[in-house]
């Protein structure tokens, strides 16, 4: 079984799509900070961000905003990558099926997330009862935050490509993560080098008075999605990961 990836080729790929459509690229993170800056001006005018209610609003409709945006952005890029002609409107509009499994898939992660920090830390603490958690970056603090952050990120890395199974081939939330699970098999530490370019990529744009971010945020999804489908193109076991309507190399 073969799922290895360039990264220099997927870099070169993303580049020459992103430059070729550099407008499309920069546009929906600007929509996405003008739909955030919008929905978070509405709710400070009409709810109380400090009180519990008001913040947990506030959390649910951003993130339904940052969801359907994403699939939106990735049936677009989608389509610029696969060269199936010019995009029109109905690209722009989010399919809400994906939306929702995407959505899924967030609040799936969460737990899981909450359930690993919680047993991590409550086994640590209960260990050492004497530490000040008051101080979060004390030196007695740092062992726990490790061991919270690699399984966590672990996990982050295993599960970069459930959004281009749930556009590219409609799976399920839970579909989609087996199948980024498994797609990944072998691969965590060329994908961390290409989490490392990515972060290298969006600090620059953040230097560029933060306005390179606008080309440097949507341009690592479509990073991202080009290794997608590198991977998806070179696997050669089909029922395991059941992927379907996708021309082999």
């Amino acid at each position: 079984m073969n799922t290895s990836f360039s990264i220099s080729e997927t870099l070169s790929t993303a580049w020459a799509i992103a430059k070729k459509n550099a407008w499309i690229v920069m546009g929906f993170t600007a929509v996405q900070f003008v739909v955030m800056f919008v929905f978070t001006t509405i709710i400070a005018l009409f709810l109380n961000e400090t009180s519990t209610t008001g913040a947990l609003v506030q959390n649910v409709i951003i993130q339904l905003a940052d969801t359907f945006i994403a699939v939106a952005m990735y049936q677009v890029f989608f389509k610029l990558l696969d060269d199936e002609g010019e995009i029109e409107f109905p690209d722009f509009v989010p399919n809400f099926l994906k939306a929702i499994n995407f959505l899924l898939v967030k609040l799936i992660m969460g737990a899981i997330a909450v359930v690993i920090i919680s047993v991590l830390a409550g086994l640590y603490f209960m260990n050492t009862p004497d530490i000040d958690t008051s101080n979060p970056l004390s030196w007695k603090m740092l062992p726990i935050l490790v061991l919270i952050i690699i399984p966590v990120f672990y996990m982050t890395i295993r599960l970069f490509f459930v959004l281009c199974f749930i556009v590219d081939q409609e799976s399920g939330a839970t579909e989609s993560i087996s199948q980024s699970w498994t797609i990944t098999k072998g691969n965590f530490w060329a994908l961390f080098s290409l989490f490392l370019v990515i972060l290298g990529i969006n600090i620059l744009g953040a230097l560029a008075l933060f306005v390179g971010l606008l080309f440097t945020i949507p341009f690592s999804s479509l990073i991202l999605m080009v290794a997608y489908r590198q991977m998806v193109n070179n696997y050669t076991d089909e029922e395991e990961i059941l992927i379907e309507g996708v021309d082999k190399n």
